[in-house]
């Protein structure tokens, strides 16, 4: 897991938006989790919630998962 950053043109000034997303290295499939322009805990959280879902989570089966230690947010996906 990892972001990235798009500049996004706005109505008002460009606007720097972080882009979450996995990479699951055996099928090298990516999936986007989401984007915003202020990664929070909150919305990290959030991300969590949704990948790891059962049903439809892209982590769904998943036993590891890598990680930088960026400072952008906390990580909800480990403890």
């Amino acid at each position: 897991m990892d972001f990235f950053t798009a500049e996004v043109l706005t109505f008002q000034r460009l606007l720097t938006y972080y882009v979450l997303f996995f990479i699951h290295l055996e099928t090298r499939r990516v999936s986007l989790a989401g984007f915003t322009p202020y990664p929070d805990q909150e919305w990290m959280e959030q991300q969590a919630r949704n990948m790891t879902m059962e049903e439809w989570g892209c982590l769904r089966g998943c036993r590891h998962l890598l990680h930088d230690r960026d400072t952008k947010s906390a990580n909800p996906f480990v403890n």
